[in-house]
């Protein structure tokens, strides 16, 4: 048996029924531009630069920075030694050894160079050989270690007979470190023939002298020019005997 169908809607006069709302019309397309980059990895930071850092002042050696102080600044170093805590046994392993090699370092190789060796007390020069040349060097360096305490002896034995500080170890600061214009003047020994102009810078040792002896060793200050005349005789006449052994042994 057959379902009935509905009946078809009427269609309204006049044709097609009606569409939907028609759709706003669509605006000019706008234009592509480029395409942009795909996305990839952050770009690296850009690596600075390293300034070179500069280069540290080389230090010179304790030793060799006092003798610059006491050459170019003796009254304020002066005022620094003279309370300083110290034995002798510091005082020479830190300035006198390596002071008082100097001289004797200079005369050997000027020696072993140019085939002779100054003399003090000729104000002129002598022949010596390599052999002897190390000989002269060798005894020059041990006598100036023993001189500086023999200096030291009568710097104390002079302070006492003057009203000042009777005191060894004292006494070893100003003969060691008044000596140091002495020693550096042994650099002239690399050249035997003008050897002898380094006296005049030794000579400054005698305004060391009268710097560090009132400083030091508590001289009355009305008798510093007898202290230091006095002084000056010492170191000098002990100069004179280590030259004298030191020219025997060449000449022998």
């Amino acid at each position: 048996m057959r379902t009935p169908q509905p009946p078809n809607p009427p269609r309204p006069p006049g044709g097609t029924p009606p569409r939907g709302p028609t759709p706003p019309p669509r605006g000019p397309t706008p234009p592509r531009g480029p395409t942009a980059p795909k996305a990839g990895p952050p770009p690296r930071p850009t690596a600075k630069p390293v300034a070179a850092k500069p280069r540290a002042a080389r230090k010179l050696p304790a030793w060799l920075a006092r003798a610059r102080r006491l050459l170019l600044q003796p009254t304020q170093e002066w005022a620094a030694i003279a309370p300083e805590f110290a034995s002798a046994g510091p005082i020479y392993m830190r300035y006198i050894v390596p002071m008082a090699a100097i001289g004797p370092l200079a005369a050997t190789i000027g020696g072993i160079a140019f085939g002779e060796r100054g003399s003090l007390l000729t104000f002129g020069t002598v022949p010596i050989n390599p052999g002897t040349a190390v000989q002269a060097g060798v005894l020059e360096y041990v006598l100036n270690l023993v001189a500086v305490y023999g200096l030291a002896v009568a710097i104390e034995l002079i302070a006492g007979s003057i009203g000042g500080q009777k005191n060894r170890v004292q006494a070893l600061k100003v003969a060691a470190y008044a000596s140091t214009p002495f020693w550096l003047a042994g650099v002239f020994a690399l050249f035997p023939r003008i050897e002898p102009l380094g006296m005049l810078l030794g000579l400054y040792s005698i305004r060391l002298f009268a710097q560090g002896l009132p400083a030091v060793m508590k001289a009355p200050r009305d008798k510093t020019a007898a202290f230091t005349l006095l002084t000056s005789i010492a170191a000098a006449l002990i100069v004179l005997v280590i030259t004298a052994v030191i020219t025997r042994l060449v000449v022998a």
